[in-house]
């Protein structure tokens, strides 16, 4: 036996071999994974920051139906030197006021900035709410990526003891001189990338673990492996995208963005309206200790008559932007559209190959039982006997990947209508 043949064979066994030593440590299931998500993932503490901006934002504005007070006090010491007198004359002076302003009419832009505040915390809202779809998305693609991974990794091992057993096979064959060399060297060559496709199984496991615990924000780690399989479920029947698309988080934003133009529009207008307001006072001052006393209140009228046209222009650019917002909802709605079209087909055209990819290697494993028997007993060629093992191989990997491909098509469909489950 060649020195070429007895290192692969040996590489082989030891794949097989230590194959129960790669993960020692304990699996993580998917609700560890989400957990440790929902908790520590980046963007999800990023769009709640945001939020809470949008709720301090619209209570901020809020301040605008309540009367601002303001209080001041004074406390002053002066010195005088009169002329022809070398004594200073020192002085105290004290003052208190109190005052107090409201708004009561501003062209409807207090009330119209509070709404376009509301709107813009409902756009929060949305944005977060597709935050939401988005992480829980990128978890069940980097968990389905890991679990891929990892039968990967028990595939190719169970490729490359096949192609050892098929090696060694027509090696025998090849002693006995019922097969030639150029056989001999083709599955030589076979099992050297069968275990060359072993290592980038493992660099696809650490790729993916790597993915999956950025999620979790975990930049350092011990090796892991995840618990789960690449099940998919039934995609849905008779659907209504039209309504689908109407509770999506994008057409919400859209519809708050033309709700915030539309206040944008008023708060440009009001500007041609008087203003008018109130205040009331109450002051006192004395030189030691406050003795005088007053109080004062006053409303006061306000109109803008010309500020070179602005006025004019601000509330034709607010026009504007409201059109432009209705037209992006339209074209936003549009897009919603074929998105969803787009991924519930191949959300359906993958679940729909599971059956075919499942009936494929059923059959290819069975021809390739009776041609190895076949072959053993010369009753089949070899050009034929390694098509068909080929072809196993293919359909092994071809179901592998097809249930992968169902599992993140069903996703993609959740995060396409902007779905979670994280609260």
């Amino acid at each position: 036996m060649s020195p070429f043949k007895l290192h692969c064979f040996s590489a082989a066994a030891a794949l097989i071999s230590f194959s129960g030593l790669l993960y020692a440590d304990d699996a993580l299931t998917w609700q560890d994974c989400f957990a440790r998500t929902v908790e520590n993932n980046i963007d999800l503490s990023v769009a709640k920051l945001k939020l809470k901006e949008a709720e301090a934002a619209l209570k901020s504005q809020q301040s605008v139906y309540y009367p601002s007070v303001d209080a001041s006090a004074n406390r002053g010491v002066s010195g005088s030197k009169p002329v022809g007198d070398n004594n200073w004359q020192n002085g105290e002076s004290l003052s208190a006021k109190l005052s107090a302003d409201y708004t009561i009419f501003n062209g409807f832009a207090d009330r119209a900035l509070v709404t376009q505040k509301e709107a813009e915390l409902y756009a929060e809202k949305a944005n977060f709410d597709q935050t939401r779809s988005n992480v829980e998305y990128d978890l069940r693609k980097a968990f389905s990526d890991q679990i891929y991974a990892q039968e990967l990794l028990e595939l190719m091992k169970n490729i490359a003891a096949r192609r050892a057993d098929s090696a060694r096979l027509v090696q025998m064959r090849y002693e006995g001189g019922r097969e030639h060399k150029g056989s001999l060297l083709l599955k030589q060559a076979q099992l050297t990338e069968a275990l060359y496709n072993v290592e980038e199984a493992k660099r696809a496991i650490e790729l993916a673990r790597r993915k999956l615990a950025g999620l979790m924000k975990q930049t350092s780690f011990a090796d892991f492996t995840v618990d789960g399989e690449l099940l998919a479920n039934e995609p849905p029947a008779g659907i209504l995208l039209d309504e689908l698309a109407r509770q999506t988080p994008s057409y919400h934003s859209a519809e708050a963005n033309i709700k915030a133009n539309e206040q944008g529009f008023i708060i440009a207008r009001s500007k041609r309206f008087p203003k008018i307001t109130a205040s009331a006072s109450l002051s006192g001052s004395g030189e030691h200790n406050i003795k005088a006393e007053g109080w004062g209140t006053s409303i006061n009228a306000s109109l803008p008559l010309f500020t070179g046209w602005k006025n004019s222009q601000d509330i034709i650019i607010a026009g504007l932007k409201r059109e432009q917002s209705r037209l992006e909802a339209e074209n936003t709605m549009l897009d919603l559209l074929n998105s969803l079209q787009t991924t519930i087909n191949t959300y359906r055209n993958s679940y729909a190959t599971l059956s075919v990819q499942k009936a494929q290697l059923e059959a290819a494993d069975v021809r390739a039982t009776v041609a190895r028997a076949q072959y053993q007993q010369g009753l089949i060629s070899f050009q034929d006997w390694d098509t068909i093992e080929n072809a196993l191989v293919t359909s092994q990997r071809s179901w592998l990947s097809s249930r992968r491909a169902a599992v993140q098509a069903e996703a993609a469909w959740k995060n396409a209508m902007g779905l979670s489950s994280i609260q």
